[in-house]
C-alpha cells in the first residue's frame, strides 16, 4: 500500500510541473514512475504526449510502443485502442 501512496504522491507532483510547464521535470518522475512494478496505463500516456508536444517524435512513438505492451498485458483493450490510435498519428 505504501508504494501506491508514494506513486500516486509522484504521479500527482508530475502533473503539477507539467502545469507549471516544468516538462524536463515532469518527464523524470514520469519516467521514474514507468518502472515501477505497479505503474499504470495512464503514465505511458502522458508521458508520450509530453514527448510529443516537446517534438521528440522518437520517444513519443517508443513510449506508445510500451504503453501498448503494458495495456495489452492488463488485458486493457481501451487502452490499447487508444494508445494505438496515439501511435498511429505519429507514424509517417
Amino acid at each position: 500500500m505504501e508504494a501506491v501512496v508514494y506513486n500516486s504522491t509522484l504521479y500527482s507532483e508530475a502533473q503539477s510541473l507539467e502545469r507549471e510547464k516544468r516538462f524536463n521535470e515532469a518527464i523524470s518522475l514520469y519516467e521514474t514512475l514507468k518502472d515501477q512494478d505497479d505503474a499504470h496505463v495512464g503514465l505511458f500516456i502522458r508521458l508520450g504526449e509530453l514527448y510529443e508536444s516537446l517534438q521528440f517524435k522518437e520517444k513519443a512513438i517508443n513510449t506508445y510502443k510500451k504503453g501498448i505492451s503494458f495495456a495489452q498485458k492488463l488485458r486493457n483493450k481501451k487502452a490499447e485502442r487508444y494508445i494505438s490510435y496515439m501511435l498511429l498519428g505519429l507514424i509517417d
